[in-house]
């Protein structure tokens, strides 16, 4: 069996809103860069100031990396995800039912607004993976474990997926 990769629709909100706070995080670790070279305050408070600021934007610089590398991949039997804070790994023979939803009203748990442990109304929680808000895919495997991603053509996915 060969390898099927699709990858999601990227909202322009979203992936707008990640590439905006990405540049703001750089411009304002850069600016202060500048500011403390001109105007130097001691050295603890240059560290202080610099380093968090620094590690923070890193971290906004990979998870819209990672935004943007979203793929969903079916190979040898098992669909599989990955982001910063979700890795998914479903084998097919073990999905009961796939089905095209729009993505439901939820409560996120982590610190990205695309991918971990979401908890959704009269569902419960939910393993996702989403890049969009228009709508997506909602998988569900024997052990009642459910999963919610967005892949671009949900239909030719379902049928991927469930054939």
């Amino acid at each position: 069996m060969s390898e099927f990769v699709i990858r999601p629709y990227i909202s322009r909100w979203i992936g707008g809103m990640y590439v905006g706070v990405t540049i703001f995080m750089l411009a304002l670790f850069f600016g202060l860069c500048g500011y403390f070279y001109l105007s130097p305050p001691e050295l603890t408070v240059r560290i202080a100031v610099l380093v968090p600021l620094f590690l923070a934007s890193m971290f906004v610089v990979w998870i819209t990396a990672s935004f943007y590398e979203t793929k969903y991949t079916i190979e040898l039997g098992v669909l599989r995800a990955r982001s910063p804070f979700m890795r998914m790994e479903v084998r097919l023979k073990d999905v009961v039912k796939a089905e095209r939803v729009m993505v439901p009203v939820h409560f996120r748990v982590g610190a990205s607004l695309y991918c971990g442990w979401f908890y959704v109304p009269n569902v419960g929680w939910v393993r996702s993976i989403i890049t969009n808000l228009r709508d997506a895919v909602m998988i569900t495997a024997k052990d009642e474990r459910r999963y919610l991603i967005t892949p671009s053509e949900p239909e030719k996915f379902i049928r991927k997926l469930m054939g």
